[in-house]
């Protein structure tokens, strides 16, 4: 998944969470009689925030882990380019041995 949808659905999450949140305030004002059941649901949403932290610090480790080894693997790809072109050059008689 590129960094970008990454970033797109984050934003999505956050503003439905935003609206959720606020039709959650407008309940409470104009009914106020439920308040310990906005209780137990600010713990249920407190506690699927904090799961979704850790989700989202697991995804944003992955993706520096598999930048890392895209860099490294590219690096040998070169390396082994390198290596190959030098060889065929010494094929010709052309290298400095």
């Amino acid at each position: 998944m590129k960094e970008a949808a990454i970033k797109q659905g984050l934003k999505e999450l956050a503003d439905t969470l935003a609206s959720y949140e606020s039709s959650e305030a407008d309940k409470e004002g104009t009914i106020g009689v439920y308040e310990s059941d906005s209780a137990t649901g600010d713990v249920a949403i407190d506690e699927y925030l904090g799961q979704l932290r850790l989700k989202v610090k697991y995804l944003v480790f992955d993706l520096e882990a598999t930048r890392r080894e895209n860099r490294y693997l590219r690096q040998m790809l070169d390396i082994s380019r390198r290596r190959r072109k030098d060889g065929d050059e010494g094929k010709d008689g052309q290298s400095g041995w």
